[in-house]
């Protein structure tokens, strides 16, 4: 299996584990994980945030293990973007997606979603570059009902190292939101690199 990596700010960034397996021994090990996420959050804004609530924090990661792995997004990992203590945190999924020996275009595009039909507006494709991954793309789409639609934010390249594509994905019910903040994730998404062999 190949490994996503980053090296993004982990008080910022923090891998969520997908397969949790035993139900009451990883039921203990999610609420564990989850202080310690709270934790960690809880310190870096403690200067500004005048009423930190740890309980709720720890609630809100604990909520999210539990809901994932999330059945309509593949994913082989997924980060939480906890950057303000206010908003729950903001998963991001990643997958390896093998090819299946057609136009390298044409599958990039299909890996970030910009062959999808659309209801509200074309999606938004841009060409993206990351120092680690290459050259790939990066495809902003809106879906769903055209008077409330949901975005989805996805990066995609394909590894000749690997011989795979990788995809970095986000999804949101608040266009503007994401749209604001896409700065962040782009800085997320040319921090991700591949790893065959993790120690």
């Amino acid at each position: 299996m190949i490994f996503f990596e980053t090296d993004a700010d982990p008080t910022e960034w923090f891998p969520l584990p997908l397969h949790w397996t035993d139900q009451e021994r990883d039921q203990d090990e999610m609420v564990k994980w989850s202080v310690l996420c709270a934790e960690i959050v809880h310190r870096r804004h403690k200067k500004w945030w005048r009423r930190p609530r740890r309980l709720a924090l720890a609630d809100r990661f604990l909520q999210l293990a539990e809901a994932h792995p999330h059945p309509n997004i593949p994913a082989h990992q997924a980060f939480l973007h906890s950057g303000d203590p206010r908003r729950v945190p903001q998963p991001v999924y990643a997958l390896a997606v093998s090819s299946e020996g057609g136009d390298r275009e044409v599958e990039l595009r299909t890996i970030v979603q910009a062959a999808e039909e659309n209801p509200v507006r074309p999606p938004d494709v841009v060409e993206f570059h990351s120092d680690r991954m290459g050259r790939g793309l990066r495809c902003l789409r809106l879906f769903g009902d055209a008077a409330d639609p949901a975005v989805s934010l996805t990066y995609g390249w394909w590894s000749e190292d690997h011989r795979i594509y990788a995809s970095v994905r986000t999804v949101a019910t608040e266009p503007s939101w994401l749209t604001a903040n896409i700065t962040v994730f782009d800085d997320f998404a040319r921090s991700i690199w591949l790893n065959p062999a993790p120690e």
